[in-house]
């Protein structure tokens, strides 16, 4: 065994003292300096005189080697290399070294900052657990709903302003640069508190003041490649992680919202958590969206405009004394800038939603009126006194209403396999059993999907649709699938591949091919693209095709039911399968002539067919390839509507 040398055994210690942090690496320095202090006291000592003592020659060597000035105070050969000899070890040692070791801690305190670490001293701010493709639009949709927020944070107490605290798992210089070049967020750039950690982590929480929230977001993960758990385990995880911080009191819990995309797990987490908890069924809502789509063709520019904030028109909920007793019929009468679609009454912990009531149903006390508006000042402002409905309104309840399946059987094409795919499925089945014949093509094996299917209940996999193994992004086998016999095609964003831009990528190559290959032949199938990423929405500007952002639409809705709790329900009401649902209506259908009319007169011709008019939409949605759209227009304009023009209604299916 080979002895270690005294020098090897001091370089050890000097090691394991400055691994310790800061305070050893002061004190090693420290004691450096005073070793040095004392050595250059004794090579002087005496050097005066009998009556300088060792203390005073140690004080001298201290001072010139803290600072360079006393240089040229000293006398005698001796004495002035000694000095000048501490003078450069000050240099290097007393400054150097602690210039040095404070930089380095200065950085290291930055860095440990910048890494969102430190935990947040907030109260009644707004939490999103996790940083998703849902995460951007949230924020974009709370900052720009300034009203709602206000209205929150007034009923929580002493809360002024937003704030919003985002827990992300990897914080990275591109998030913050993300934030500040983005037109909502970063003016409101203040208003973001980003913190490190993970959602599953129960310390991490407490970095983001969860338990001081006043509502607390959690948005699901579209892309889970590289994680051996799903989404949905994680968003239970993370919402055991927020209960266990009550101590087992649930009334100290916040207000949770939470993304599930099985809605069989919607259970699971109402158990795992408490507190108030509003579950958003991510991939039922938007496989419903998508089956209304296929029946009412450019449909989610409807959603589009009623769920974002800023666009136009939203949904608005509102509880007025004054409106107690009414019925539908009067309130219809009474209500000048914005339609009434329905009412939310409170029956013990549950929030039941009656959308497109009946002309005799009325406003109960408690109930939540569900309203259209483009702003709450506009849900206000009724007509003076109590105004009697008119004579149309009143006969609703004896004229036949309207047919609302379809009578003929539709051919869709699914093209590409996604989680959501079994959703869609069992939406389309719920129209009947020949009302819509569902192909599915992908490159993914036949057997995997059957697998897939089964596991998801249904009892006969291979009669739930037909199944083509075929890669829609080669021309080839695209055309060989004969596509001009569909009415309508779906092209699904993978969540197989690593992000939204890649799934997005091979949607629209896809897209590009169909583009190409109908336009060498007859009438066309109706297109409708999801896609993953909202920033590529713009590369379909112009295009034929219906395009559907998931991502940004169930974003919209986790912000809406944030701000206003009743609205889960509302959005439950219109994406579950049947009962009401928003479909478009031609003149003709109420048995009317095109020409001009007050929307006042729109509105009764709906209504006695059993259907609340919401706004028009006009031809030129076919042309320009967009939505253009008008709801909720002035009461008494005359707008002129020709055969192509349509009514948007909400009607019960």
């Amino acid at each position: 065994m080979i002895p270690l040398r005294p020098f090897d055994r001091l370089k050890f210690f000097l090691e394991r003292q400055f691994v310790r942090g800061t305070r050893y690496q002061l004190l090693v320095m420290a004691g450096l300096v005073g070793l040095i202090s004392l050595i250059g006291g004794l090579l002087v000592w005496g050097d005066r005189g009998p009556d300088e003592s060792v203390a005073d020659s140690v004080w001298w060597a201290f001072l010139r080697l803290t600072d360079p000035g006393y240089l040229g105070d000293d006398e005698g050969a001796w004495r002035r290399v000694v000095s000048t000899l501490l003078t450069v070890s000050g240099y290097v040692v007393f400054m150097g070294a602690l210039i040095a070791i404070l930089t380095q801690w200065l950085i290291s305190r930055m860095r440990t900052l910048e890494q969102g670490l430190t935990p947040v001293a907030l109260k009644h701010h707004v939490v999103v657990l996790g940083w998703t493709n849902r995460t951007m639009p949230v924020l974009r949709e709370l900052l720009m709903s300034e009203a709602r927020v206000r209205r929150l944070l007034a009923t929580l107490g002493r809360a002024k302003r937003l704030r919003l605290v985002v827990l992300a798992d990897d914080l990275d210089p591109e998030l913050t640069a993300e934030l500040r070049n983005d037109p909502v967020t970063g003016k409101h750039f203040g208003s973001v508190i980003l913190r490190s950690g993970s959602a599953l982590n129960t310390d991490h929480l407490i970095r983001a003041a969860c338990m001081q929230a006043a509502a607390i977001i959690v948005p699901a993960r579209s892309f889970d490649l590289e994680s051996t758990i799903s989404s949905d385990v994680e968003t239970i995880k993370a919402l055991l992680s927020l209960d266990g911080q009550a101590g087992g009191e649930a009334a100290k819990l916040p207000y949770v919202v939470a993304e599930i995309q099985d809605p069989r797990k919607s259970d699971i987490a109402r158990r795992a958590y408490r507190g108030r908890l509003e579950v958003v069924a991510g991939d039922a809502s938007i496989s419903r969206l998508m089956v209304q789509n296929v029946r009412h063709p450019w449909l989610s520019h409807v959603y589009i405009e009623l769920l974002s904030h800023g666009i136009g028109n939203n949904f608005y909920l509102r509880r007025d004394d004054q409106l107690v007793g009414r019925s539908v019929a009067e309130l219809g009468g009474m209500l000048k800038e914005s339609v009434l679609c329905g009412v939310v009454r409170t029956q013990g912990e549950l929030s039941i939603p009656y959308l497109n009531p009946p002309v005799d149903f009325r406003i109960a006390p408690g109930d939540a009126v569900l309203l259209i508006a483009r702003s709450y000042q506009d849900t206000l402002r009724l007509s003076g006194g109590s105004a009697a409905a008119p004579p149309a309104i009143n006969e609703r309840s004896v004229v036949k209403p309207m047919p609302n399946g379809a009578v003929n059987s539709r051919r869709v094409l699914v093209m590409g396999w996604s989680r959501k795919v079994p959703a869609l499925l069992r939406e389309f089945s719920t129209y009947g059993q020949d009302a819509f014949k569902v192909s599915v093509v992908s490159s993914r094996p036949v057997a995997e999907r059957v697998r897939a299917l089964s596991e998801e209940g249904f009892m006969n996999a291979l009669d739930a649709c037909e199944h083509l193994e075929a890669d829609f992004t080669s021309e080839n086998e695209l055309r060989d699938m004969n596509v001009q016999q569909y009415d309508s095609i779906i092209l699904m964003s993978s969540d197989r591949m690593g992000s939204g831009e890649q799934a997005d990528a091979r949607s629209i190559v896809g897209y590009l091919l169909l583009e190409g290959l109908l336009a060498e032949q007859g009438p066309r199938p109706r297109l409708l693209l999801e896609l993953s990423d909202p920033h590529n929405e713009r590369l379909m500007g112009g295009r034929s095709a219906e395009v559907m952002i998931s991502p940004l639409l169930l974003s919209h809705m986790l912000a809406q039911v944030a701000l206003r709790q009743e609205l889960r329900p509302v959005f439950d009401g219109l994406f579950s399968a049947g009962g009401p649902e928003i479909a478009f209506r031609r003149l003709q259908a109420y048995g009317q002539p095109v020409g001009s009319y007050t929307f006042q007169e729109l509105q009764q011709a709906a209504w006695t067919h059993g259907e609340t008019a919401l706004g028009i939409c006009r031809a030129t949605i076919e042309s320009a390839g967009r939505a253009a759209l008008k709801l909720n227009p002035p009461r008494d304009t005359k707008l002129t509507l020709g055969p192509d023009d349509q009514l948007v209604v909400m009607m019960t299916y």
